[in-house]
């Protein structure tokens, strides 16, 4: 694949492709079952330790390679002015120069901006983004601790739309169908509790309770669920959530990558990204340091991931929208010396 080639053609998958894909997440749902039927609490501290940057770093090369090309300048400063504002509010939260109650309202305040901002830019549907808006500064002046939550939960699903969004129409059902197994079904039956039962009935183990890991107690239930909820009665849903953020880390670290070569790449990328195998490499070495730092420091580290975290959850929402009505139709791809020597797509994983 060169620099050259326009828009980057798609290709016809190798009849293996599908079935080595289906590998993938069944080896993903069995191995992030049995961690939570094990110990919940420690698989989701050691998830977020090795994997939490490397995704984040991963799903904003996807966003910059897939969208940025196809944004028009004015998209592009009006939401990266709306993110900067919205990273520098959880910030000031986050080390307690604003309190929560301040902070976190104007997060969402500003959620519901770019939720306005990816409307501005929209053909078609536009109330959609308005209504979406219009919840989220409801959620900011009444729940906002609920409005996070559910965030959190919906966040897990984002891989679908994106692999809506780069698929052509002919495949696009069938393979959300089948990616719905990974990210509803098993996640569904974890919640209703059979993953824990299961447990309970063959093994005689009781997840609640296992140890945690690297001296985080009960606090990665926060991630999902009130603060209030005993872990027994959290278990399944907290079990459910977790799988689900395991399915969401394979499809951004290792699918959605390889999208870019099936069509989804345009010119007028931000940054000069390297090759994917020094991306790769760098990737292993930012989880190796950040599960460092969370075995150091669980508070500092989870706190600063939050950061980072912040910014790549929060920038899906106008892309989204703006992919739902038209919004990359109307920019003309911007040249850019980042686009020169551009690395050929992820290598599909064997």
């Amino acid at each position: 694949m060169t620099a050259t080639t326009p828009d980057f053609a798609p290709q016809t998958p190798r009849l293996s492709e599908p079935v080595l894909w289906a590998a993938i997440f069944a080896a993903a749902a069995v191995a992030g079952s049995a961690a939570v039927a094990i110990a919940p609490l420690a698989a989701y501290v050691w998830l977020i330790a090795l994997f939490g940057i490397p995704h984040v770093v991963s799903e904003m090369r996807y966003c910059d390679e897939r969208f940025s090309g196809r944004s028009s300048g004015l998209a592009l400063g009006l939401i990266g002015l709306l993110l900067a504002a919205l990273a520098t509010t959880r910030m000031l939260g986050t080390y307690g120069v604003l309190s929560g109650t301040v902070s976190g309202p104007m997060e969402l305040s500003f959620g519901a901006a770019l939720a306005l901002a990816g409307s501005f830019f929209m053909r078609r549907f536009r109330l959609a983004g308005l209504a979406i808006a219009a919840l989220i500064v409801f959620g900011a002046l009444y729940y906002p601790y609920m409005t996070f939550l559910v965030w959190a939960w919906v966040h897990n699903l984002t891989p679908l739309g994106f692999v809506a969004d780069a698929l052509p129409r002919g495949r696009r059902l069938t393979a959300i169908a089948l990616l719905c197994i990974p990210f509803f079904v098993l996640p569904s039956a974890i919640a209703l509790g059979a993953l824990d039962w299961a447990a309970q009935a063959l093994a005689g183990h009781d997840a609640a309770l296992a140890a945690s890991a690297f001296g985080a107690g009960a606090k990665p239930i926060q991630a999902f669920l009130p603060a209030t909820m005993r872990l027994n009665d959290a278990l399944p849903l907290f079990q459910a959530a977790v799988v689900a953020q395991v399915m969401h880390y394979v499809a951004v670290i290792v699918l959605m990558p390889r999208l870019l070569g099936r069509g989804a790449a345009r010119e007028g990328r931000l940054v000069a990204w390297p090759s994917w195998g020094v991306f790769y490499a760098a990737l292993a070495v930012a989880g190796l340091i950040s599960t460092a730092y969370y075995y150091a420091d669980y508070g500092g580290a989870r706190a600063a991931y939050g950061l980072a975290a912040t910014l790549h959850s929060w920038i899906e929402l106008p892309i989204f929208l703006m992919a739902l009505g038209g919004g990359f139709a109307l920019a003309r791809p911007r040249s850019s010396r980042a686009t020169e020597g551009r690395s050929p797509p992820a290598p599909t994983p064997r």
